[in-house]
């Protein structure tokens, strides 16, 4: 069952944050049980054992072309309802529009609650999880304190190094209201401490599921999140959206990847034999 993070009422720390607070073990880098690394098959038994699910569907392509190859790149779980008819247009740029398809690549749906988006690199049967995204929209009368929500994101995943309430060095892609709290790691596993090089790292990945993203090779685990409050109720969460991600294994499985393409389509492509120039 895809569940509300655990709530526990205790304000989280605010930034600046002292040397000791940055002085930390990893933190986790799950999303409810499913982890970077684990194959199609792994995770989506996983995903399919969760009570909340309505539907589990998967998309050939993401940020790479399947070239006609029976890839599996993204795995969507999600509850809410399919679409009917046309959807009203909505004014404005929104993370989760009623009713998209993300390009096609899932069935419409509605009154979406929670979600789970899995990316995933390799080829058929090899695949391997480089990106994975939470959802969670909270019903009326069941909106937590937007502390408590923060309390239990550090509870899971330690103190964070980036705090940011607004638009800024570190958060340039904030909704307005939204709080954003973000992990951000060196490939040698170090929290980062260089406000340069945070910034470079934490403004590539987005909180939410979109079919562009941008990475950076020279970051490692990256965590993301935004609690964003109830219109005028500021004390109480509305949603929560969650990412994990590292950067430069992405990088590396994605690389991988465009080469085991290329070889797979000009293997096939051999026994055709060449044009008459």
């Amino acid at each position: 069952m895809i569940r509300p993070v655990a709530l526990v009422f205790t304000l989280a720390l605010s930034v600046p944050l002292c040397a000791d607070a940055l002085a930390q073990a990893a933190p986790a880098d799950d999303v409810v049980g499913l982890e970077l690394g684990m194959s199609f098959d792994e995770s989506s038994a996983l995903l399919k054992k969760m009570d909340d699910i309505e539907l589990t569907e998967t998309a050939a392509q993401w940020i790479r072309q399947s070239h006609g190859l029976p890839t599996r790149q993204l795995l969507r779980a999600s509850d809410g309802k399919a679409c009917e008819g046309k959807p009203a247009r909505q004014r404005g740029w929104q993370p989760f529009p009623a009713c998209s398809t993300d390009g096609g690549r899932f069935q419409a749906r509605q009154d979406i609650g929670n979600e789970i988006i899995v990316a995933f690199a390799g080829m058929p049967g090899q695949e391997e999880a480089i990106s994975i995204w939470r959802h969670t929209q909270f019903k009326a009368g069941e909106q937590p304190a937007v502390s408590a929500v923060e309390q239990a994101l550090t509870e899971k995943y330690g103190k964070p190094n980036i705090r940011q309430t607004e638009s800024g060095y570190y958060s340039m892609a904030h909704r307005h209201g939204a709080i954003a709290l973000d992990w951000v790691y060196a490939p040698n596993g170090k929290l980062i401490t260089d406000s340069t090089v945070k910034s470079r790292c934490v403004n590539g990945p987005k909180p939410w599921f979109r079919a562009k993203h941008s990475w950076n090779a020279g970051c490692g685990l990256t965590i993301r999140a935004e609690v964003l409050p109830v219109p005028g109720q500021r004390l109480l969460a509305q949603e929560l959206n969650v990412t994990v991600v590292r950067q430069d294994r992405l990088m590396q499985a994605l690389k991988k990847f465009d080469a085991e393409l290329k070889a797979a389509v000009e293997g096939a492509s051999k026994q055709v034999p060449k044009p008459k120039l």
